[in-house]
C-alpha cells in the first residue's frame, strides 16, 4: 500500500505538460507505426532532393539538373536523416518536430500571459490535432514549418535585449522562410505593425508623428541582418546556378496558375465546393501548358523561365476574369478553412466525420475566445497577424486545408482563450513585437 502511495506521490510531482508531451509522442509514434509506408512516398521530391545531396550530385531531384524549384531546409533536413539512419531517423525527428511544437505551443500560451489551464488546454489541443498527427506521417514540410512558426512567435514575444531578440528573430523568420516561403507574407506584415506600433506615436494634434529612437534602428538592423545571413546561402547558391537571385523557389508560378486557369473555374469553382478537378482532364491542361511553354521556346529544363511563364498565364487570367478570380478566391477561402481535409480513397467515413465535428467545434470556439480575448489579440497582435497573412496568401495561390497547419497552434491558443476565466489576463506586460526594456 505504501508503494502505492508513493507512485501516486511521485506522479503528482510530475508537472502537466510533461504527460501532455507523452501523450504527443505517444499518438505521432502510432500513426508513424501504422501508416510508416508514408514516410516513403516522395509526394514533393523532397526525398529525391535529398538523396542526391546524400549522393553528392548536389541540389537536385534529377541528376545533372540543379533545380530551385522546393525551399531547401527540409531537403537537407531529410539528408541529414538519411545519413543518420534513413526513413527511421526521419521518422523520430518527425515525431520530435511535432511533440516539440506542443511544448512550444505552452510556452505562447505563458508569453500572452495566459493561466496556467489555459495553456495546457491549447498544448492539448495541438498534441491531438488530426491535421498534425497526419503528417507527421509524411515526407512533408507541414511538420518542420509549424514548429517553426511556432518557434518564431515565441522568440518574438519573449523577454530580452532587444537587439539579440532582434538577431534570434531574425534567424528563425529566416529559416522559416527557407522551409515554406510563404512567411514572407507575415514577415511584411509584422513590420508594418511594428513600425505603427513602435515608431509611430500621436501627438497634441491627434495625428502620428514619426519618432524613432536609437534602439528601433539597431534592433530593426539587427533582424534584417539576420534575416540576410540566414537566408543568403540560398539566394547566392541560386545566383551561381540560374544567374538570378532567387528569394524563394521556381514554383511560385505554376502553384498561382493552378488555381487560376479557365478549365479549373470551368471544372472545380463553378460547379461547388465540393467539386475536384477530374483526373484525365488535369493531365491534359497540364499538357497543353507544355505545347504553351514550348511555343514561347521556353525549355523543360529552364525553371527560371517556366516559373515566369506560368505566372504570366495566371495574371492574364486574373486580368482578363477579375470576377471569376474572386470567386475562385472565396474557394480558396473555403478550402484553407474546411473542416473536414481531404483525405485519400478507404479513409473511414466514421473517422472523417468525427474531425469534420472536432474542428467545427474548434472554429466556433476560437470564436469565441477571440472575442472574450479580444484585448490580448490586439496586444499580441502577431498572433492574428500570422493567421491573416498565411489566409491572404492562398487566397491567390492553390489552397487546401493542410496549409493552415503552421498555424493551428494559434488557433487552438484561440479556442483554449474561450475558457480564460474573465479578468485573469493581466495585460501586465506591452506585447508588441518589441518592447523598449
Amino acid at each position: 500500500m505504501s508503494r502505492e502511495n508513493d507512485i501516486e506521490k511521485k506522479s503528482a510531482r510530475i508537472p502537466a505538460i510533461v504527460w501532455i508531451l507523452l501523450l504527443a509522442c505517444q499518438l505521432r509514434s502510432a500513426a508513424v507505426t501504422v501508416r510508416f509506408e508514408n514516410l516513403q512516398v516522395d509526394r514533393d521530391s523532397y526525398l529525391k532532393i535529398a538523396q542526391n545531396l546524400v549522393n553528392g550530385n548536389g541540389y537536385c531531384s534529377t541528376v545533372g539538373q540543379p533545380t530551385a524549384y522546393r525551399p531547401p531546409l527540409y531537403p537537407l533536413l531529410v539528408a541529414v536523416c538519411i545519413q543518420m539512419g534513413g526513413t527511421i531517423a526521419l521518422a523520430i525527428v518527425q515525431i520530435l518536430l511535432g511533440t516539440a511544437t506542443v511544448w512550444l505551443t505552452w510556452l505562447l500560451a505563458e508569453r500572452c500571459r495566459f493561466s496556467r489551464r489555459t495553456g495546457l488546454l491549447s498544448a492539448v489541443l495541438v498534441a491531438v490535432d488530426p491535421l498534425l498527427i497526419e503528417y507527421t506521417t509524411q515526407a512533408m514540410t507541414e511538420t518542420f514549418s509549424t514548429f517553426l512558426v511556432t518557434l518564431l512567435l515565441v522568440v518574438i514575444l519573449q523577454d530580452g535585449r532587444e537587439q539579440s531578440r532582434g538577431l534570434l528573430v531574425g534567424i528563425v523568420f529566416g529559416m522559416a522562410a527557407l522551409c515554406r516561403p510563404t512567411i514572407w507574407i507575415f514577415g511584411g506584415l509584422a513590420a508594418f505593425g511594428w513600425f505603427l506600433t513602435q515608431w509611430l506615436h500621436p501627438s497634441p494634434s491627434g495625428m502620428p508623428v514619426f519618432r524613432a529612437k536609437s534602439w528601433h534602428l539597431k534592433t530593426a538592423c539587427a533582424c534584417a541582418a539576420a534575416v540576410a545571413m540566414t537566408v543568403s546561402p540560398w539566394v547566392i547558391r541560386n545566383v551561381c546556378q540560374f544567374g538570378r537571385p532567387i528569394l524563394t523557389t521556381t514554383h511560385g508560378g505554376y502553384t498561382l496558375l493552378l488555381g487560376n486557369n479557365e478549365v479549373f473555374f470551368r471544372e472545380v469553382v463553378a460547379p461547388g465546393h465540393g467539386a475536384t478537378w477530374n483526373a484525365a482532364s488535369l493531365s491534359e491542361w497540364q499538357a497543353e501548358n507544355e505545347r504553351h511553354l514550348k511555343r514561347m521556346g521556353i525549355a523543360e529544363t529552364d525553371e527560371v523561365s517556366r516559373d515566369a511563364g506560368f505566372s504570366r498565364l495566371a495574371e492574364e487570367w486574373i486580368v482578363n476574369n477579375p470576377l471569376k478570380f474572386v470567386r475562385a478566391c472565396r474557394l480558396r477561402f473555403q478550402r484553407f478553412w474546411a473542416i473536414r481535409p481531404s483525405v485519400p480513397a478507404g479513409f473511414p467515413a466514421l473517422l472523417v466525420q468525427f474531425v469534420g465535428a472536432y474542428y467545427l467545434g474548434n472554429f466556433v470556439l476560437a470564436a469565441v475566445g477571440g472575442f472574450r480575448s479580444r484585448q490580448m489579440w490586439r496586444k499580441y497582435w502577431v498572433l492574428p497577424a500570422m493567421v491573416l497573412a498565411l489566409t491572404l496568401v492562398h487566397l491567390v495561390y492553390w489552397s487546401n486545408a493542410r496549409m493552415r497547419s503552421a498555424i493551428v497552434p494559434v488557433i487552438s491558443l484561440a479556442v483554449a482563450s474561450a475558457f480564460q476565466r474573465p479578468g485573469y489576463h493581466d495585460g501586465s506586460i506591452p506585447c508588441e513585437v518589441a518592447t523598449e526594456r
